[in-house]
C-alpha cells in the first residue's frame, strides 16, 4: 500500500461516537480514525466541515435507517465526493438504529442486558458513560461480523452499506 490512509467517522450521536472509539481502539476490530458526531440524514456538510481532513482521507458516514432524510444523505455524499481530499465515501447503514445493531451481535435480547440499565430509556445514558465498554461487550459474546450487515429495505434501499470496508480481518468473535 504504500501511503497511509486516513479515515474520519462521521456518526449521529454520542452514544455511536462511544462505540466506534470502543472499536478502533480498545479492541481494533474497525480501522482507526478521527470520529466525530455529525448527522448526515439531517444536517448537511460544509467545506468549513471537512477542511481539515488530509488529503487521501477515506469518509466514513454512520448512521441509522429508521429515521432522517435520504436527499440530505445523498447531498452529502455527492459533496464528498467533489472534495479532492476525500478518496473514497463508505456507507454504514445501521438497520434500523444501534441498538438493533447491538442486540443482534451480542447475546442479549433487549438493549438494557448490555450495561445492566434500569430501563431501555437509561442505556443510551450509560453507554455514553461505561468506562470499560470493550468488556461489557465481550462478555455478551459481541461478534463483529454480525455488526453492520444488513441493508435496509426502506428510505436508504438505494444506499449500499459497506461496513465490510472498515471491518479489520479477524476471527468470527471477540473472546479474550
Amino acid at each position: 500500500m504504500g501511503k497511509e490512509k486516513y479515515y474520519q467517522y462521521f456518526v449521529e450521536g454520542e452514544d455511536e461516537k462511544k462505540l466506534v472509539d470502543v472499536l478502533k481502539s480498545d479492541m481494533k476490530l474497525i480501522v482507526s480514525g478521527k470520529s466525530q458526531v455529525f448527522n448526515v440524514t439531517q444536517q448537511k456538510l460544509t467545506r468549513l466541515r471537512v477542511m481539515n481532513l488530509k488529503p487521501g482521507t477515506t469518509v466514513v458516514l454512520i448512521f441509522d435507517a429508521d429515521a432522517g432524510n435520504l436527499q440530505i444523505l445523498k447531498d452529502n455524499i455527492n459533496f464528498l465526493h467533489k472534495e479532492k481530499v476525500v478518496s473514497e465515501v463508505i456507507c454504514v447503514i445501521q438497520v434500523r438504529n444501534l441498538e438493533d445493531e447491538l442486540i443482534r451481535c451480542c447475546n442479549i435480547r433487549q438493549i438494557k442486558e448490555l450495561l445492566g440499565s434500569k430501563s431501555e430509556k437509561e442505556y443510551k445514558t450509560d453507554l455514553i458513560k461505561e468506562k470499560n465498554l470493550a468488556k461489557k461487550l465481550t462478555e455478551k459474546k459481541f461478534d463483529i461480523n454480525l455488526l453492520w450487515i444488513m441493508s435496509d429495505t426502506g428510505k436508504y434501499i438505494e444506499i449500499e452499506n459497506n461496513a465490510q470496508k472498515i471491518k479489520r480481518k479477524c476471527d468470527n468473535k471477540v473472546d479474550k
